[in-house]
């Protein structure tokens, strides 16, 4: 039977150049403090596939690379297609916080 799944922490995701790194994002899986890097000079369509690619290698480590991008472009790609953008906030505004 399959293991079952521990809770992984939410990512802090961040947002800076990955020049040197040759990539658009980078996900590192650590179950104490998992990360999500984004490349911001990304267009917002790729931006949205890059973060749901690198959430995908953090939700779900055990599968392959050709898996993961599969899955990032096809859950990207519905999710886009129902207008899903991100909002740009201004510089000194607050987030609307949600409620649970």
């Amino acid at each position: 039977s399959p293991m079952p799944r521990r809770k992984t922490r939410q990512p802090k995701v961040v947002w800076r150049p990955l020049g040197k790194e040759q990539a658009w994002g980078q996900a590192t899986i650590d179950p104490q403090r998992p990360l999500i890097e984004i490349d911001p000079r990304l267009s917002p369509r790729r931006e949205l596939e890059v973060l749901c690619h690198e959430q995908l290698h953090i939700s779900l480590p055990e599968l392959p690379e050709s898996e993961i991008d599969r899955l990032g472009k096809e859950l990207s790609r519905t999710l886009w297609d129902q207008n899903y953008r991100r909002v740009l906030l201004g510089k000194h505004s607050t987030p609307v916080r949600i409620s649970k």
